[in-house]
Formats: structure tokens, C-alpha cells, sequence
């Protein structure tokens, strides 16, 4: 067995050529070497060959009658089914436009006619290589793909599964994750009959890195919850210090982190570098109030210290929380979303219930964006009192 025989065994060529002593001779010739050659002489019925069991490589003679060879190789690279087939042009015409026309249509290679029996099998071979190594990538890319979807399955069963029924109070919330995978996350959980944890985050960064970030920064945040369920400062210490304890990434996380007493309506909360959430009051009118942050991302530094500080809702009152993917979303422009647009989205929907809300910001950020791609995870809450508890 020859060098060829080894590297390409049963490497599947389609010959299309209308001249029977060009057929004979690639197929003894390239037969010869190890591979598997069906000859065909015309275009439909070469056409019918790929449909019916796709080659590996195809050799496209171009001047033959009914169809030449530009026509077949253009209906080829139009069917997803066939595209990827390479197609070497083997032909008399030797002149710049010819061989333009073919590589406009398609075609990877071309080959004056009368050729060199070494040239052919050279470059026969070498397109062989890169077919494989192309089909050996797709693989990977498919397998990669089916498991970024596992994980952002995964991801997802994290979140909670359905949103806390509250007498008095009104909860909404979406997630819209960029690819895949995603960064954010939200979380609501009863710490007490009276207690409601409040947790949304941003990991600075994308892709499959954050989110491993956000499976453990998750885990770590709900462990600690419940050890300190009245003092948000102190979980995000501890949170920070196993961060920085168990990784060596330069990634960080932004957490906005609120305990809402369902009674009182107080919420505490330590805002560790995230975007504000803002507070729309019933009564009095006046501007949207921030919840301004009160220390540094997670992840950065150990020796931290996040406040703690409060502020009450009242009946009617309403709470909009979001990561930056919502005031950083992009139009064809580049322009960006940002806080002004969401203050005025927010401002026309007050005495609206909680989903109306979310919902409405959300169509504002669509019709805004238009058709361009979204770019970053969107999350975005919305917590609405809607009367005192008795």
C-alpha cells in the first residue's frame, strides 16, 4: 500500500467531465492511489451523484453541454446539504477571468488542462486534509455547542422556579440571556414569615468563564444567606473573602443584595457595585430615587466593607432592579439604551402592576434596539407593595 493508500483510505472522489479518455484516466490514476472515484459525464447526472451520497471531493470539468460546470457547482454551494463539498476545477480555459469566474462561484482550486498527473494527486490531497480537518472542527463546534446548552439548562435551574405568591406585594421578574451561557442571575427566597431575600447580580464578563463565576458566586451567596439572614454586609464579607479564596480569575461580580420586610415594608440592603436599583414612590411624585451602591464588586479586594442602609416602601410604591445589559443595550447606531431612557420608561408606567411594568420596560429596550443583535444578558425585577400587611 502506497503513502496515499494510508492517508486517504477510501476517500470518496466524484470525476464530472465529458470526455470519456479524461474520465478513464483521473479515475485509473486517482483509483490507483487508494481512492474511491465515481465518474460521471454531465452535469445533471452530477448533480443526482452528490444528492443521492455527497463525495468528499469533487473534480469539475467546466465546458460541457446542457450544464457546464459553473452551473453545477453554483447549485452545489446554494444547498446547505452540499456546500461544503470542495470543488477543484479541472479545464482548458486558462484565462484570469475563467478561473475568477470559478472561484467566485465556489470553487476551492483550479487545474489547467492538459494537467500533471502530481499536480492533480498533490492537490487532491491536500484539499482532502483540509475537508477533514474541516469536518473534524465542525464536530468539535457541534459537540461544543450541545454543551453549552447543557449548561445553560443547568444555569437555568438555579433560578427559582416560580416567583413568591405575597400577599400584599407584587413580584416579576425575566432573565434574557445573550448566548447560551449567562453571567446573571436573580434569586428570591423567604428567610422568615416576614423576611424576603432579594438577590440581583452581574458577572463582569461573558462567555462560558462567567458563568462557572456565576454557579459559584450562586452557591456561595445562598449558603451564606441563611447564616446571616438579617445582616446583608456581612454575607457579602464572607462571600468575597471564599471568592477570593477559591479562585484566581480576574473576574468580579456585581450584587445588589435586599432583605424586604413583607410587613414594615423596610428593606435593607448593601449594594456591592451594581447598577441602582430605582425606587418609584407613589405619592409626592418627584424624580425616581437610586439605591446607591455602598462598596466595591465582589472579587476584587478582601479587606472590604459593604453598608448597610434602608429605605421603605410604601402601598403603591414599586422597586425596578437590572443589570447593565438593559442601559448598555445598543441600537444600528451604537447609541445606548441608557438611564435616561429607562428613567422615562419607568416614570410612564407608574400605577401599573408589577409584570405591566417589567413588560413595558422590556418593549421600550426592544423597540430601541430594533434588529440588532443583543449583546449582553438582561435582567430585570420589578417589586411592587401594593398594600400595607395586616
Amino acid at each position: 500500500m502506497n503513502n496515499e493508500q494510508k492517508t486517504n483510505p477510501k476517500a470518496d472522489i466524484l470525476i464530472v467531465d465529458d470526455t470519456p479518455a479524461n474520465l478513464r484516466l483521473l479515475s485509473k490514476m486517482l483509483g490507483g492511489h487508494g481512492y474511491k472515484v465515481r465518474p460521471v459525464p454531465d452535469g445533471s447526472l452530477a448533480i443526482a451523484a452528490v444528492e443521492s451520497n455527497p463525495p468528499d471531493l469533487i473534480l469539475l470539468d467546466i465546458k460541457m453541454p446542457h450544464m457546464d460546470g459553473y452551473e453545477v457547482c453554483q447549485h452545489l454551494k446554494a444547498d446547505q446539504a452540499t456546500s461544503d463539498i470542495p470543488v477543484l476545477f479541472i479545464s482548458a480555459l486558462d484565462q484570469i477571468q475563467d478561473k475568477v469566474t470559478a472561484f467566485n462561484t465556489g470553487g476551492v482550486d483550479y487545474i489547467t488542462k492538459p494537467f500533471q498527473i502530481e499536480e492533480v494527486l498533490a492537490r487532491v490531497k491536500t484539499h482532502l486534509e483540509l475537508r477533514r480537518l474541516q469536518k473534524q472542527l465542525q464536530e468539535k463546534n457541534k459537540k461544543m455547542e450541545m454543551e453549552l446548552t447543557l449548561a445553560g439548562e443547568v444555569q437555568k435551574s438555579f433560578l427559582p422556579l416560580e416567583t413568591p405568591q405575597i400577599e400584599g406585594w407584587q413580584l416579576s421578574f425575566a432573565l434574557l440571556p445573550a448566548r447560551d451561557t449567562s453571567g446573571d442571575f436573580y434569586d428570591t427566597f423567604l428567610l422568615s414569615d416576614d423576611q424576603l431575600g432579594i438577590i440581583i447580580a452581574d458577572v463582569v464578563d461573558k462567555g462560558v468563564g462567567a458563568a462557572l463565576f456565576m454557579a459559584l458566586s450562586y452557591a456561595l451567596l445562598r449558603t451564606y444567606v441563611t447564616d446571616y439572614p438579617s445582616q446583608p454586609e456581612q454575607v457579602f464579607n464572607i462571600v468575597n473573602q471564599r471568592i477570593l479564596d477559591y479562585t484566581t480569575a480576574s473576574q468580579f461580580i456585581t450584587i445588589f443584595y435586599g432583605i424586604l420586610n413583607l410587613k414594615s415594608g423596610e428593606m435593607v440592603y448593601c449594594n456591592a457595585g451594581h447598577c441602582p436599583p430605582l425606587l418609584m414612590r407613589k405619592i409626592n411624585g418627584g424624580p425616581l430615587q437610586e439605591l446607591k451602591r455602598t462598596g466595591i464588586p465582589l472579587g476584587i479586594y478582601k479587606q472590604e466593607i459593604w453598608n448597610q442602609r434602608a429605605e421603605v416602601l410604601g402601598s403603591g410604591d414599586f422597586l425596578v432592579m437590572y443589570t447593565d445589559g438593559i442601559t448598555d443595550a445598543e441600537n444600528h447606531l451604537h447609541d445606548l439604551f441608557g438611564e435616561q431612557n429607562l428613567w422615562q420608561s419607568i416614570s410612564k408606567l407608574k400605577g401599573k402592576e408589577s409584570q405591566e411594568i417589567l413588560e413595558g420596560i422590556l418593549v421600550d429596550v426592544d423597540s430601541f434596539t430594533g434588529e440588532t443583535p443583543q449583546y449582553d444578558d438582561i435582567t430585570l425585577g420589578v417589586v411592587k407593595r401594593t398594600r400595607e400587611k395586616k
